[in-house]
């Protein structure tokens, strides 16, 4: 998905998804060289940095297992949400965000902490930070 971005438009960008159940694979891209996919393979929940092409994981967040009161249901909604210079993005769902990403940054952080580092790219320990989440609300 892409979306052109102008100085005086200083709203977050929304994609709103319907869950439909496991295997189930969302993409949202800025546009710029990175993108977001989310993933449910029946036993987790993951939220991915990715390229723009999706062949190259610069993090990874965990979400949920399949047996945690978190988990997404059929037929919630989600959103992949990116900030107005498509530099931030996040997952939001349960009236909060799980996980953010800040591209700019190398930043990430989910509400579960895990993994607490994925490879190099990533500068944090992926612990939650209420202040990653400006700029998306």
């Amino acid at each position: 998905m892409r979306r052109e971005s102008h100085p005086t438009d200083e709203r977050p960008i929304a994609y709103p998804i319907e869950y439909t159940g496991p295997s189930t694979f969302i993409k949202s891209f800025n546009g710029t060289g990175f993108g977001m996919v989310f993933e449910d393979d029946g036993e987790t929940g993951y939220l991915y940095a990715t390229n723009e092409k999706a062949d190259k994981i610069f993090d990874a967040l965990h979400l949920y297992n399949s047996k945690s009161p978190n988990k997404l249901s059929s037929h919630d909604k989600l959103f992949i949400v990116w900030n107005p210079k498509m530099e931030k993005a996040g997952i939001f769902y349960h009236n909060q965000f799980q996980a953010v990403v800040d591209f700019k940054n190398q930043l990430g952080c989910c509400r579960t902490g895990f993994p607490p580092k994925f490879g190099t790219w990533c500068r944090s320990l992926h612990t939650w930070n209420d202040e990653i989440v400006k700029g998306l609300e």
